[in-house]
């Protein structure tokens, strides 16, 4: 596999542009964000499984032997998942110095050789060859970049015919009040990174620093904060705006999460299994009837009729915000 370290693709940004993704940057080497707690991996995982059956696929055989690329892969928590899958290798990539850090050292800790940690971005075309990866995963990153339509046709194009892309992207519609958030930011403070927290702090944190949670795994806060307000970039797509992305790279769909209620339940459950005990075991037992099951052949909700996909689609993007996508790149399967 052909590539060299990279600092990503500055040298096309116009100057503010640049300016601007570079405060980012800076931002998220010293956040780490996610960080999520290791102490709670197996919640993670059990989730995570989850969601994969739920896509339409079953990851603990899907994923051997395949080259992955996981784009924007912050602290390393779904590239080292990824890599514990059985791939022949697994590199992420990501422009924040701190976050590949402490992905390095966790990978390093876990005795986890088949992952490497690069600095690129997703928008730099030079890093991989067209067609280099069998599947490509960018969760919750190229939203936040200066041009979210370069970066996600950049990774389209580094997957192999048959291969797969899963993309995690703000929606519109379920980002609604969030983008007005920003927006004021965006008028009131502009990129002074400082100002945005503490006007975020005062006026737009309603939950006043109680607990947060990612997949289900107790996070800081704070560190949920600045990954809302602090990033200068943010991007949202419509559902008619996401379809149209994938088609017009000539992939075909695969599977969504979530396409109803019980999709969230069902994973609400998943990383819930380490708190049995706890008011959150609780209620994951009293909704299980409710939870969406994975077939046999581990295809979840799959991919319904587009009217009645739409009207699922944003109810449920009301509380999300934002959907996994799992899609196949049409072409003839590649030999191994």
């Amino acid at each position: 596999m052909g590539h060299m370290e990279s600092s990503g693709d500055e040298k096309s940004l116009r100057k503010d542009e640049a300016q601007r993704e570079r405060l980012t940057r800076e931002m998220y080497s010293q956040l780490r964000y996610p960080s999520l707690d290791p102490e709670h991996k197996a919640s993670y995982e059990n989730h995570r499984l989850l969601i994969y059956r739920l896509l339409g696929i079953e990851p603990t055989t899907f994923f051997q032997g395949k080259t992955i690329l996981d784009g924007g892969c912050g602290t390393g928590e779904e590239t080292m998942f990824l890599a514990s899958l059985g791939p022949q290798k697994v590199i992420g990539i990501d422009t924040s110095d701190g976050s590949l850090d402490s992905a390095r050292n966790r990978a390093r800790e876990a005795g986890i050789e088949n992952v490497e940690f690069l600095h690129a971005s997703v928008l730099d075309d030079k890093m991989f060859a067209d067609g280099e990866f069998d599947y490509v995963s960018s969760l919750g990153c190229i939203h936040h970049t200066p041009r979210m339509r370069q970066a996600f046709d950049n990774l389209s194009r580094m997957v192999k015919p048959d291969g797969h892309l899963c993309t995690f992207l703000y929606n519109s519609f379920g980002h609604f009040l969030y983008n007005l958030e920003c927006d004021w930011l965006d008028r009131v403070a502009g990129d002074d990174i400082d100002e945005r927290m503490r006007l975020g702090r005062r006026y737009l944190d309603w939950r006043r620093g109680t607990s947060f949670r990612r997949e289900g795994i107790p996070s800081s806060w704070d560190a949920r904060l600045y990954d809302k307000y602090a990033v200068l970039y943010r991007d949202s797509l419509t559902l008619k705006q996401l379809l149209g992305w994938y088609q017009e790279q000539g992939l075909e769909e695969v599977g969504s999460y979530p396409m109803k209620f019980g999709d969230m339940i069902a994973a609400y459950r998943a990383h819930s299994g380490d708190e049995m005990h706890s008011i959150r075991g609780v209620v994951a037992r009293v909704l299980s009837p409710l939870a969406t099951a994975p077939s046999a052949h581990g295809v979840g909700s799959g991919v319904a009729a587009h009217g009645c996909r739409a009207c699922c689609f944003y109810l449920v993007c009301t509380t999300t915000g934002a959907p996994f996508e799992f899609w196949r790149k049409n072409g003839p399967k590649s030999e191994r």
